[in-house]
C-alpha cells in the first residue's frame, strides 16, 4: 500500500510538473465568389518533446477540441455565406475569432474565444464568447458543474448570487422590464453557466449578449470568489487546488 501512495504521489507531482507551451495559430480565409471574409486566431498546445509518455495523448485531445470550436463557427458562417443572395451595400460577411488565456497552471487550461461576426445586411454586428476549460491531470474536457461535489448545492447559490448581482446593475442602469430576462437567463439551470472563466480569485461567469438583457446592455460578467463556494468545490475534481487546505 504504501508503494502504491508514493506511485501515485509522484505520477501527479509528474504531471503537475509538465511544461505546457501555448503557440498562436491563425486561419485566415477569403472568397468573392461566395461573399465571406474570415480571420480566425487560436492556440494550440504542446508539451514539449521530453513529455512524460502519454501527454502528447493530452495535448492532442485539447488541440482537436479547440480546432472543433473554430471549425464548429467557421464551417456554418461559410456555408451560410455561399447562401446569401441579398442585395446589400456590405459586400462581405465577415468573421473574426480572438482568444486570451486567464488561466494556465495548476494543471487547468483555461481559454476564452470572442467571436466577431459581420453578416451583410445585418442591423448590427453580433460577439460571441466562448470558453473552453480543461485539466489535464484529471477529467479532459470541463463543464461548470464538474468542478463541483453534486450535493453541494452550487447551482442554486451560483444562480442567487448573480441574479442578485445582475439586478442590481440593471436598476442602477435603469433597464426597463429586466427581471424576467435575468431570472430566465441566470436562472438555476448548468446550461445558463456553460460560458465561464477562472483564476485564482474567482469564478467569472459570462452571460452573452441578449442571455440576461438587451443587445445595448452588453456582455455581463459575474466575479464569484472562490472563499464563497469553497466549500461547495469537489476535494478530488479538476480545481482541487482552489480548495483551503
Amino acid at each position: 500500500m504504501k508503494n502504491i501512495i508514493i506511485f501515485l504521489f509522484f505520477t501527479v507531482y509528474a504531471i503537475y510538473s509538465q511544461q505546457l507551451n501555448i503557440s498562436s495559430h491563425s486561419l485566415k480565409d477569403t472568397s468573392s465568389a461566395n461573399r465571406y471574409e474570415i480571420t480566425a486566431y487560436y492556440p494550440q498546445m504542446n508539451f514539449g518533446q521530453d513529455a512524460l509518455m502519454g501527454m502528447h495523448g493530452i495535448e492532442q485531445d485539447i488541440n482537436t477540441e479547440i480546432l472543433k470550436i473554430i471549425n464548429g463557427q467557421v464551417i456554418p458562417f461559410k456555408l451560410q455565406s455561399e447562401e446569401d443572395k441579398l442585395d446589400c451595400p456590405q459586400e462581405l460577411n465577415t468573421l473574426e475569432i480572438n482568444y486570451s488565456i486567464p488561466y494556465k497552471k495548476n494543471g487547468y487550461i483555461c481559454v476564452l474565444f470572442e467571436s466577431f461576426s459581420s453578416p451583410r445586411c445585418a442591423a448590427h454586428p453580433m460577439t460571441f464568447q466562448t470558453s473552453f476549460n480543461y485539466s489535464y491531470k484529471s477529467k479532459g474536457l470541463l463543464t461548470i458543474d464538474s468542478l463541483f461535489k453534486s450535493d453541494s448545492h452550487w447551482l442554486k447559490y451560483i444562480s442567487d448570487y448573480c441574479t442578485q448581482e445582475l439586478i442590481k446593475r440593471a436598476q442602477n442602469d435603469s433597464l426597463i422590464d429586466y427581471k424576467e430576462n435575468i431570472m430566465q437567463g441566470a436562472g438555476p439551470k448548468s446550461e445558463n453557466f456553460r460560458t465561464f472563466t477562472i483564476d485564482d480569485k474567482f469564478l467569472t461567469i459570462i452571460f452573452n449578449l441578449y442571455q440576461v438583457g438587451p443587445y445595448v446592455w452588453g456582455f455581463q460578467r459575474v466575479e464569484v470568489p472562490w472563499n464563497n463556494i469553497n466549500k461547495m468545490l469537489d476535494p478530488v475534481g479538476p480545481a482541487d487546488f482552489l480548495i483551503k487546505k
